[in-house]
């Protein structure tokens, strides 16, 4: 039985919330443990206030090798009896050989994730879903737990903003007359230019859903553009929070969302962790990857076009091939995503 545990996760933002039950399950299995996460710091901040973790140690993105030294003397003198790497990155894995005396000490115990790397490169390769089953990430990073435990766990994800968090939100929403369940969150942007459904489209949806009197709140982080042209576009029912809140509070925010359309990011499961459905728009990547949404009211809409091209990248990196650029995404019309989206409540 494990009386320190540590949990590495560095990033990024939208896979560091889809580890949450982890933490959760962790500590419905080992109740006297003491459980530190290790993560980066910036997009790490999301999961503080989680109740399941007794500590949360933050380290620099970009951190020069003294550093990275120095972390592993202090992990080291903590002398955890296990450690969960749900990363499986090149730090990760240097990191626990350092603890391990790479792999000449039996303490601490060492469970990984198993990342499908591979498979989701062949599958990138061949196009054959047949590469890689679907299942989510968040189940993928339950599995050594399951392992142990040998049974299924609950995969529901959750966060915690804090008091502060809840306030400010309030507060924005009490300015700006926007009652819970009462609006809808619209992500347009993305971490990479080849996720994001068209600009023009995202306009013809505001459009008809100011329309149907819907209010609509953008979310999104600082420097996106997508958010800002929109919000000039209609300077009258739209409202952009895009890097006013941080993801904590935009979390908060979008718990009081009927639903959150948006592009394969972050958004999505920030608001899946507050209970709120979701409309994904799934473009060069597909749900086999692991980021399909969860709930029974969420969806995920994709082109209805049989593409060779798709998928052409794990995470929206790299250039569209396709002879009619980013078709995948183009080819979902603004109709489909507004047959998903329920009527204004009286």
């Amino acid at each position: 039985m494990p009386r320190r545990i540590l949990v590495i996760r560095f990033s990024s933002l939208g896979d560091l919330v889809l580890t949450t039950p982890l933490y959760r399950e962790l500590r419905q299995a080992f109740p006297n443990a003491k459980i530190t996460l290790l993560t980066s710091e910036g997009c790490g901040e999301v999961l503080a206030n989680n109740p399941h973790l007794d500590h949360i140690l933050f380290h620099p993105r970009h951190e020069r090798f003294s550093e990275l030294q120095a972390l592993a003397a202090q992990l080291n003198a903590a002398a955890f009896d296990l450690v969960y790497d749900a990363h499986r990155s090149l730090r990760s894995r240097w990191l626990v050989a350092r603890l391990t005396a790479f792999g000449l000490k039996s303490r601490p115990a060492v469970w990984v994730i198993n990342k499908r790397g591979w498979q989701r490169l062949a599958l990138i390769k061949f196009r054959s879903k047949q590469m890689l089953p679907v299942r989510s990430q968040r189940e993928q990073w339950l599995l050594p737990l399951e392992h142990q435990l040998g049974r299924s766990l609950p995969k529901q994800t959750e966060l915690f903003p804090d008091r502060k968090s809840i306030v400010r939100v309030r507060t924005f929403m009490s300015a700006h007359q926007l009652d819970s369940k009462r609006f809808l969150a619209i992500g347009p942007s993305a971490s990479q230019p080849l996720k994001c459904w068209p600009l023009e489209h995202y306009r013809t949806l505001l459009a008809e859903l100011l329309k149907r009197g819907w209010p609509v709140v953008l979310v999104g982080g600082p420097d996106e553009p997508e958010p800002e042209l929109l919000a000039e576009a209609f300077p009258e029912g739209v409202i952009n929070t895009a890097g006013v809140f941080s993801p904590l509070e935009s979390a908060e925010l979008l718990r009081y969302a009927v639903r959150a359309i948006c592009n394969d990011t972050s958004i999505a499961h920030l608001a899946e962790a507050m209970n709120t459905p979701t409309l994904v728009l799934f473009g060069p990547t597909v749900q086999e990857f692991g980021y399909a949404p969860l709930l029974a009211e969420s969806q995920l809409l994709e082109t209805e076009l049989d593409l060779p091209c798709r998928p052409c990248s794990k995470d929206g990196r790299g250039l569209c091939r396709n002879a009619t650029t980013l078709q995948c995404l183009t080819s979902i019309a603004p109709e489909q995503v507004l047959r998903h989206v329920p009527d204004f409540p009286d």
